[in-house]
Protein backbone atom coordinates (compact mmCIF):
# COMPACT_ATOMS: atom_id res chain seq x y z
CA UNK A 1 0.00 0.00 0.00
CA UNK A 2 1.55 3.45 -1.19
CA UNK A 3 1.09 6.30 1.88
CA UNK A 4 0.42 9.73 0.52
CA UNK A 5 0.85 12.68 2.40
CA UNK A 6 -2.82 15.51 1.83
CA UNK A 7 -1.84 18.69 3.81
CA UNK A 8 -4.44 22.06 3.32
CA UNK A 9 -2.76 24.76 2.56
CA UNK A 10 -5.15 27.66 4.22
CA UNK A 11 -2.85 30.20 6.03
CA UNK A 12 0.28 27.96 5.32
CA UNK A 13 3.22 30.12 3.48
CA UNK A 14 5.65 28.96 1.20
CA UNK A 15 8.58 27.66 3.59
CA UNK A 16 6.04 25.98 5.69
CA UNK A 17 4.32 24.14 3.09
CA UNK A 18 8.14 23.27 1.71
CA UNK A 19 9.16 22.13 5.21
CA UNK A 20 6.51 19.74 5.58
CA UNK A 21 7.16 18.40 2.04
CA UNK A 22 10.57 17.41 2.66
CA UNK A 23 10.07 15.75 5.60
CA UNK A 24 6.93 13.46 4.14
CA UNK A 25 9.90 12.76 1.81
CA UNK A 26 12.04 11.63 4.39
CA UNK A 27 9.87 9.59 6.30
CA UNK A 28 9.33 7.81 3.17
CA UNK A 29 5.91 8.69 1.77
CA UNK A 30 5.11 7.85 -1.36
CA UNK A 31 3.48 11.35 -2.18
CA UNK A 32 2.52 14.36 -1.27
CA UNK A 33 -0.87 16.40 -2.36
CA UNK A 34 -2.03 19.69 -1.83
CA UNK A 35 -5.82 21.83 -2.43
CA UNK A 36 -6.72 23.31 -5.44
CA UNK A 37 -8.51 26.64 -4.13
CA UNK A 38 -8.30 30.43 -4.36
CA UNK A 39 -9.92 31.58 -1.58
CA UNK A 40 -8.64 29.85 2.20
CA UNK A 41 -10.99 29.05 4.72
CA UNK A 42 -12.65 29.72 6.92
CA UNK A 43 -11.95 33.46 6.47
CA UNK A 44 -10.11 34.28 3.00
CA UNK A 45 -9.22 38.27 4.41
CA UNK A 46 -7.07 36.70 7.26
CA UNK A 47 -5.52 33.90 5.88
CA UNK A 48 -3.15 33.24 2.55
CA UNK A 49 -4.26 30.42 0.27
CA UNK A 50 -0.98 29.79 -2.07
CA UNK A 51 -1.86 28.45 -6.06
CA UNK A 52 -1.63 24.72 -6.12
CA UNK A 53 0.48 24.57 -9.80
CA UNK A 54 2.73 27.22 -8.52
CA UNK A 55 3.56 25.38 -5.41
CA UNK A 56 3.68 22.02 -6.83
CA UNK A 57 6.06 23.33 -9.43
CA UNK A 58 8.35 24.78 -7.11
CA UNK A 59 7.91 21.38 -4.82
CA UNK A 60 9.74 19.84 -7.76
CA UNK A 61 12.86 21.25 -7.31
CA UNK A 62 13.20 21.06 -4.03
CA UNK A 63 12.25 16.82 -3.65
CA UNK A 64 14.19 14.81 -5.32
CA UNK A 65 11.50 11.34 -5.18
CA UNK A 66 8.06 11.92 -3.25
CA UNK A 67 5.22 12.54 -6.10
CA UNK A 68 3.39 15.50 -6.47
CA UNK A 69 -0.42 15.68 -7.09
CA UNK A 70 -3.73 17.78 -6.37
CA UNK A 71 -6.47 17.07 -4.62
CA UNK A 72 -8.15 17.70 -6.58
CA UNK A 73 -7.76 20.51 -9.14
CA UNK A 74 -11.46 21.66 -10.03
CA UNK A 75 -11.93 21.91 -13.68
CA UNK A 76 -13.99 24.59 -13.79
CA UNK A 77 -11.44 26.90 -12.57
CA UNK A 78 -8.97 26.44 -15.73
CA UNK A 79 -9.52 25.94 -19.14
CA UNK A 80 -8.61 22.14 -19.82
CA UNK A 81 -6.37 23.50 -22.90
CA UNK A 82 -3.88 25.51 -20.57
CA UNK A 83 -4.22 22.58 -18.23
CA UNK A 84 -2.98 20.04 -20.44
CA UNK A 85 0.33 22.07 -21.12
CA UNK A 86 0.79 23.44 -17.48
CA UNK A 87 0.79 19.46 -17.25
CA UNK A 88 3.71 18.63 -19.74
CA UNK A 89 5.59 21.22 -18.40
CA UNK A 90 5.76 20.30 -14.66
CA UNK A 91 6.21 16.66 -15.22
CA UNK A 92 9.06 17.56 -17.43
CA UNK A 93 9.96 19.97 -14.58
CA UNK A 94 9.49 16.85 -12.05
CA UNK A 95 11.18 14.22 -13.82
CA UNK A 96 7.91 12.19 -14.43
CA UNK A 97 6.28 12.53 -11.19
CA UNK A 98 3.20 14.61 -11.34
CA UNK A 99 0.18 12.86 -10.40
CA UNK A 100 -3.04 14.58 -12.26
CA UNK A 101 -5.69 15.09 -9.66
CA UNK A 102 -8.74 16.04 -11.06
CA UNK A 103 -12.68 16.71 -10.23
CA UNK A 104 -15.64 18.42 -10.93
CA UNK A 105 -15.48 20.83 -8.13
CA UNK A 106 -17.60 21.49 -4.98
CA UNK A 107 -20.14 23.52 -3.23
CA UNK A 108 -19.20 22.84 0.62
CA UNK A 109 -16.38 25.30 1.03
CA UNK A 110 -18.34 28.36 -1.02
CA UNK A 111 -21.19 27.43 0.88
CA UNK A 112 -19.71 27.85 4.57
CA UNK A 113 -17.44 30.89 3.63
CA UNK A 114 -21.05 32.18 2.37
CA UNK A 115 -22.56 31.26 5.81
CA UNK A 116 -19.58 33.50 7.22
CA UNK A 117 -20.60 36.72 4.70
CA UNK A 118 -17.86 35.83 2.10
CA UNK A 119 -18.31 35.62 -1.61
CA UNK A 120 -17.42 32.07 -2.98
CA UNK A 121 -14.05 32.38 -4.84
CA UNK A 122 -15.64 31.46 -8.13
CA UNK A 123 -17.83 34.98 -8.26
CA UNK A 124 -14.79 36.41 -6.76
CA UNK A 125 -12.51 35.28 -9.42
CA UNK A 126 -15.65 35.62 -12.38
CA UNK A 127 -15.02 31.81 -12.70
CA UNK A 128 -18.15 30.46 -14.34
CA UNK A 129 -19.10 27.90 -12.30
CA UNK A 130 -22.29 25.44 -12.70
CA UNK A 131 -24.65 24.57 -9.68
CA UNK A 132 -25.60 21.91 -11.50
CA UNK A 133 -23.36 19.02 -10.17
CA UNK A 134 -24.66 17.19 -13.64
CA UNK A 135 -23.30 19.97 -15.55
CA UNK A 136 -20.07 20.11 -13.44
CA UNK A 137 -19.27 16.26 -14.08
CA UNK A 138 -20.17 16.46 -17.80
CA UNK A 139 -17.45 19.59 -18.33
CA UNK A 140 -15.07 17.31 -16.14
CA UNK A 141 -15.91 14.01 -18.98
CA UNK A 142 -15.09 16.29 -21.72
CA UNK A 143 -12.15 18.18 -20.54
CA UNK A 144 -10.29 14.77 -20.06
CA UNK A 145 -11.23 13.54 -22.82
CA UNK A 146 -9.53 17.19 -24.87
CA UNK A 147 -6.60 16.66 -22.43
CA UNK A 148 -5.67 13.02 -23.05
CA UNK A 149 -5.97 13.98 -26.95
CA UNK A 150 -3.54 16.78 -26.12
CA UNK A 151 -1.24 14.58 -24.51
CA UNK A 152 -1.04 11.78 -27.34
CA UNK A 153 -2.03 13.60 -29.98
CA UNK A 154 1.03 15.99 -32.22
CA UNK A 155 -1.79 18.41 -33.21
CA UNK A 156 -5.11 18.44 -31.66
CA UNK A 157 -8.49 19.56 -32.98
CA UNK A 158 -11.58 19.40 -30.80
CA UNK A 159 -15.74 20.40 -30.87
CA UNK A 160 -17.40 19.82 -27.88
CA UNK A 161 -20.68 21.36 -25.70
CA UNK A 162 -18.13 23.53 -23.02
CA UNK A 163 -14.37 23.32 -24.99
CA UNK A 164 -13.35 23.57 -27.99
CA UNK A 165 -9.25 23.80 -29.52
CA UNK A 166 -8.27 24.05 -32.96
CA UNK A 167 -4.86 22.81 -34.43
CA UNK A 168 -3.49 23.22 -31.16
CA UNK A 169 0.31 21.99 -30.49
CA UNK A 170 1.13 20.51 -26.91
CA UNK A 171 5.02 20.02 -27.06
CA UNK A 172 7.18 18.90 -25.14
CA UNK A 173 4.59 15.44 -24.60
CA UNK A 174 4.72 14.69 -20.69
CA UNK A 175 7.98 12.02 -19.39
CA UNK A 176 5.38 9.55 -18.13
CA UNK A 177 3.52 8.08 -20.83
CA UNK A 178 1.02 8.03 -22.57
CA UNK A 179 0.62 10.51 -19.73
CA UNK A 180 0.61 11.46 -15.61
CA UNK A 181 -1.60 9.05 -13.87
CA UNK A 182 -5.14 10.26 -13.70
CA UNK A 183 -6.62 10.54 -10.47
CA UNK A 184 -10.79 11.60 -9.98
CA UNK A 185 -11.98 12.58 -6.86
CA UNK A 186 -15.57 12.25 -6.35
CA UNK A 187 -18.73 10.51 -4.48
CA UNK A 188 -20.13 7.06 -5.95
CA UNK A 189 -23.20 8.98 -8.05
CA UNK A 190 -23.71 7.06 -11.36
CA UNK A 191 -22.74 10.10 -13.64
CA UNK A 192 -19.25 10.49 -11.69
CA UNK A 193 -18.62 6.58 -11.47
CA UNK A 194 -19.20 6.31 -15.43
CA UNK A 195 -16.71 9.19 -16.09
CA UNK A 196 -14.42 6.98 -13.24
CA UNK A 197 -14.95 4.45 -14.96
CA UNK A 198 -13.70 5.48 -18.49
CA UNK A 199 -10.79 7.69 -17.38
CA UNK A 200 -9.76 7.26 -13.97
CA UNK A 201 -6.29 5.35 -13.48
CA UNK A 202 -6.96 5.86 -9.64
CA UNK A 203 -10.29 7.28 -7.84
CA UNK A 204 -10.15 9.58 -4.70
CA UNK A 205 -13.67 8.76 -2.79
CA UNK A 206 -14.01 11.89 -1.37
CA UNK A 207 -15.50 11.85 1.91
CA UNK A 208 -14.87 8.10 2.58
CA UNK A 209 -12.48 6.86 5.61
CA UNK A 210 -13.73 3.50 6.55
CA UNK A 211 -13.59 -0.22 5.37
CA UNK A 212 -17.25 -0.33 4.98
CA UNK A 213 -17.12 2.76 2.88
CA UNK A 214 -14.42 0.74 1.03
CA UNK A 215 -16.15 -1.97 0.29
CA UNK A 216 -19.25 -0.23 -0.88
CA UNK A 217 -17.39 1.89 -3.43
CA UNK A 218 -15.54 -0.57 -4.96
CA UNK A 219 -19.11 -2.95 -5.75
CA UNK A 220 -20.25 0.66 -7.37
CA UNK A 221 -17.25 0.94 -9.30
CA UNK A 222 -17.27 -2.86 -10.64
CA UNK A 223 -20.83 -2.47 -11.66
CA UNK A 224 -19.61 0.94 -13.16
CA UNK A 225 -16.89 -1.01 -15.38
CA UNK A 226 -18.49 -3.94 -16.30
CA UNK A 227 -20.61 -1.21 -18.26
CA UNK A 228 -18.03 -0.80 -20.07
CA UNK A 229 -16.09 -3.73 -20.22
CA UNK A 230 -13.52 -2.66 -17.91
CA UNK A 231 -11.33 -4.26 -15.18
CA UNK A 232 -12.39 -2.27 -12.18
CA UNK A 233 -8.83 -4.07 -11.16
CA UNK A 234 -7.14 -1.59 -12.74
CA UNK A 235 -7.96 1.72 -11.50
CA UNK A 236 -6.39 2.61 -7.55
CA UNK A 237 -8.41 3.72 -5.00
CA UNK A 238 -7.24 5.81 -2.27
CA UNK A 239 -9.28 7.00 0.98
CA UNK A 240 -8.48 9.13 3.53
CA UNK A 241 -6.54 8.45 7.24
CA UNK A 242 -7.53 11.21 9.39
CA UNK A 243 -7.56 11.29 13.79
CA UNK A 244 -5.15 10.58 16.73
CA UNK A 245 -1.89 9.11 15.87
CA UNK A 246 -3.33 6.30 16.94
CA UNK A 247 -6.43 5.95 15.08
CA UNK A 248 -4.30 6.50 12.29
CA UNK A 249 -2.18 3.46 13.14
CA UNK A 250 -5.27 1.23 13.41
CA UNK A 251 -6.89 2.36 9.62
CA UNK A 252 -3.44 1.63 8.01
CA UNK A 253 -3.44 -1.36 9.65
CA UNK A 254 -6.59 -2.07 8.06
CA UNK A 255 -6.58 -0.60 5.12
CA UNK A 256 -3.34 -2.46 4.14
CA UNK A 257 -5.19 -5.64 5.04
CA UNK A 258 -7.84 -5.38 2.64
CA UNK A 259 -5.72 -3.69 0.02
CA UNK A 260 -6.27 -0.42 -0.30
CA UNK A 261 -4.05 0.88 -3.06
CA UNK A 262 -3.31 4.77 -1.63
CA UNK A 263 -4.10 5.93 2.05
CA UNK A 264 -4.14 9.49 1.80
CA UNK A 265 -2.55 10.62 5.47
CA UNK A 266 -4.39 13.93 6.27
CA UNK A 267 -3.04 15.09 9.80
CA UNK A 268 -4.59 17.62 11.95
CA UNK A 269 -3.55 21.23 10.48
CA UNK A 270 -0.09 22.17 12.55
CA UNK A 271 0.50 18.65 13.30
CA UNK A 272 2.13 17.38 10.18
CA UNK A 273 5.13 17.51 11.26
CA UNK A 274 4.63 16.04 14.47
CA UNK A 275 2.90 13.21 13.11
CA UNK A 276 5.22 12.23 10.17
CA UNK A 277 8.20 12.06 12.57
CA UNK A 278 5.78 9.91 14.83
CA UNK A 279 4.36 7.35 13.02
CA UNK A 280 6.58 4.47 11.56
CA UNK A 281 5.08 4.73 7.79
CA UNK A 282 7.39 1.66 6.50
CA UNK A 283 5.23 -0.45 9.06
CA UNK A 284 2.21 -0.39 6.88
CA UNK A 285 3.69 -0.67 3.29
Amino acid sequence: MDIGLHILQDGLNYKEIKKIALEAERAGLDSFWILDHLHASPKPDEQQMLECWVVLSALAVETRRIRLGMLVQNVNNRNPALVAKMTTTLDQISEGRLEFGIGAGGTNRSQRQNSLGYESEFNAYDIPFPMSAAKRIDKLEEGLELMKMMWTQNISTFKGKYYNIKNAICQPKTVQKPYPPIWIGGGCGNRMLKVVAKHADGWNIMGSSTVDDYNKSLKLLRIACNKIGRKADDIKISMRVTGSIEDCEKNLIKFKSIGLNLAMFRPPRGKEIEYLRTLKFNHFK
